[in-house]
């Protein structure tokens, strides 16, 4: 009976054992991570000077810049999506993304159907293909709903006839 418990004993030890050498190897496994540079940085919403994301057709505020950078090379699908991960549009689809490199992107609040999305808050998602990683940086972007002020500025201008 002294041998099986000490079997025991010798086998819950080594148990405990590589449950502190996995601990210890995550441990530096995220030490490491953490010293990685972020793969989607300097995410942006916007313009100067813009206030609210009103696709209403008045030619002020109607479409919404969003510009990042990527510190990987990859090809990339972008996307606007609600909070809960349901696709509104696909702005590029497999476009290659060159490390080190600002891209922009405009969203017209359209969905994918072509009508104007419903006002509310929605996030960035880039899905990187190679790397098989999907990527949702912090920050939204607010849609409202506005009726259209006329300005001059959005009148097609008069063509001239020679």
């Amino acid at each position: 009976m002294p041998r099986r418990r000490a079997r025991r004993v010798n086998g819950a030890a080594l148990v405990f054992a590589l449950l502190v050498l996995a601990t210890v190897a995550a441990f530096a496994w995220a030490q490491r991570v953490k010293r990685d540079p972020l793969v989607l940085d300097k995410v942006t919403f916007g313009t100067a000077g813009s206030h609210s994301f009103t696709p209403n057709g008045d030619c002020r505020f109607d479409r919404e810049r969003i510009r990042f950078r990527v510190t990987r090379s990859d090809n990339a699908t972008v996307q606007v999506v609600k909070p809960g991960g349901r696709v509104v549009v696909t702005l590029a689809r497999d476009t290659f993304l060159k490390r080190y490199h600002f891209f922009t992107f405009y969203w017209d609040g359209r969905q994918r159907g072509g009508g104007v999305a419903p006002a509310g808050r929605y996030k960035l998602r880039v899905k990187l293909l190679g790397q098989e990683r999907t990527l949702v940086p912090p920050g939204v972007i607010p849609l409202h709903h506005s009726p259209p002020e006329p300005t001059a500025a959005c009148k097609p201008a008069a063509r001239q006839s020679p």
